[in-house]
């Protein structure tokens, strides 16, 4: 307690001292250059007082949602509160005083002092950022100021996404689209909801964007087909996603939603539609052109599947996902050779891909190739992220077919691991053990 005491008291005698050095270097400048050139270098003192303690703070810009005591600021708030005596219509000195405040914990005035600071110079994308995320605003930047303060938002908040911090992620990503909303960004905030498991606030998001958008913006429509995709209510989905479509210079987007709301609802021939107006819409993507192809499968129509998908490999020859579709294509038309071809070919595009691993796999295993067949299952194995039980016990029967009991025992007992209590690979692990010599 006596020592706290001691530290307030040697707190502010400090203060009292900083306070009469800026009172007499105020005096000393308005001699020696007048007014306006005595406030110009008590802003530079402040910022010099300011400058370690700032920059360590804004070494993590997450900071700035805490506003707590960062160490001794008095100096600079002394020499802050001169500037401003001096100068007090100077948005600058305001700015600088917000800092010396945030930095003591005085957040109340620090969020003050960045308000006159934006009333001051509204131009100021700096001042806007401290005062915004300072709490909620009253004022608000013109259009193009909010953008750009709303792009740097964005940035830290993709850079909160890749190191997966998403609670915070959320604060950036939530700011900016209430300073600038657009769909962009509602799919941005919509994505680090559902990665929390936090749906249900997804969705009251998008309702609010909604009842702000008009009906004559197509992202009115966009945010109600997200509420109705959120919601599974495809028939919903379907109908705003074809109204956004139909007001958007863009539709694309809009066309592929749809159509992927209409595969929930199994209409292979509306969804084909909509996937054929993306193709119009965007021609110069593989996406829509694969999403015919998908239709075409579906509906088993192997030729026309095939054409499209050629199509998609045609606008993206480097791209590995018309390759793996063509050799999937050819693996289900029993064209083994040909999907070999194509499977290698997306593999050498993107070597992570574990379906197309898989499928190679078997395409040499029909051509009797089996070691190789074995390579490759093992390779599509050790690439899935998840646990593919069901992969091992394949591999488990082509091991036991060639006569290698130990290794498929290891191939069962790795799929009863990851898929615990299964009779059938029990039985597969009974069968080979009662067989060992």
């Amino acid at each position: 307690m006596i020592s706290g005491i001691k530290a307030i008291k040697e707190g502010a005698t400090a203060y009292r001292a900083i306070s009469t050095l800026a009172a007499l270097m105020v005096v000393g400048l308005l001699g020696l250059k007048g007014r306006e050139i005595a406030g110009a270098a008590l802003q530079n003192a402040t910022a010099l007082a300011l400058a370690a303690s700032w920059r360590e703070a804004m070494a993590d810009p997450s900071s700035l949602f805490d506003c707590s005591p960062r160490g001794n600021a008095a100096a600079a708030w002394a020499l802050a509160e001169a500037a401003l005596r001096l100068k007090p219509e100077d948005a600058h000195a305001w700015l600088l005083r917000g800092r010396s405040a945030w930095l003591a914990g005085r957040c109340v005035e620090a969020r003050e002092a960045w308000r006159q600071a934006v009333a001051l110079a509204p131009q100021n994308r700096a001042a806007w950022l401290l005062y915004l995320l300072s709490g909620p605003p009253d004022l608000r930047p013109e259009p193009a100021v909010a953008e750009g303060v709303a792009k740097y938002l964005d940035f830290q908040g993709e850079r909160a996404r890749r190191a997966e911090r998403w609670e915070e992620a959320l604060k950036w990503y939530e700011r900016s689209l209430a300073l600038a909303p657009s769909v962009s960004r509602a799919n941005r905030l919509e994505s680090v909801y559902l990665k929390l498991d936090r749906k249900t606030e997804a969705i009251a998001r998008w309702k609010a964007l909604a009842a702000v958008w008009p009906e004559t913006d197509p992202g009115h429509w966009w945010a109600l087909g997200r509420m109705a995709e959120l919601s599974e209510d495809w028939e919903q989905a379907t109908r705003f996603y074809g109204e956004g479509a139909s007001r958007s210079d863009a539709p694309y987007e809009y066309r592929m939603r749809q159509g992927a709301a209409l595969e929930r609802l199994k209409d292979w021939a509306g969804a084909e539609a909509a996937y054929r107006r993306a193709v119009e819409a965007r021609p110069d993507l593989p996406w829509p052109y694969l999403s015919v192809g998908h239709m075409r499968r579906v509906r088993k129509d192997y030729d026309g599947m095939l054409e499209w998908y050629r199509k998609a490999e045609a606008i993206a020859p480097n791209r590995y996902e018309p390759q793996h579709w063509l050799g999937y294509a050819h693996y289900i038309r029993e064209e083994y050779a040909e999907a070999q071809k194509h499977l290698e070919r997306a593999l050498e595009l993107n070597p992570q891909h574990p379906w197309s691993a898989y499928y190679l796999a078997w395409s040499l295993y029909k051509q009797g190739r089996r070691e190789e067949a074995v390579l490759w299952l093992r390779t599509a194995i050790g690439l899935y992220k998840g646990q593919p039980w069901n992969w091992a016990i394949q591999l488990g029967d082509w091991l036991a077919e060639s006569g290698d009991k130990e290794g498929a025992l290891a191939a069962y007992r790795q799929a009863l691991a990851w898929k615990p209590g299964d009779e059938g690979i029990e039985a597969k692990i009974r069968a080979l053990e009662g067989n060992q010599p």
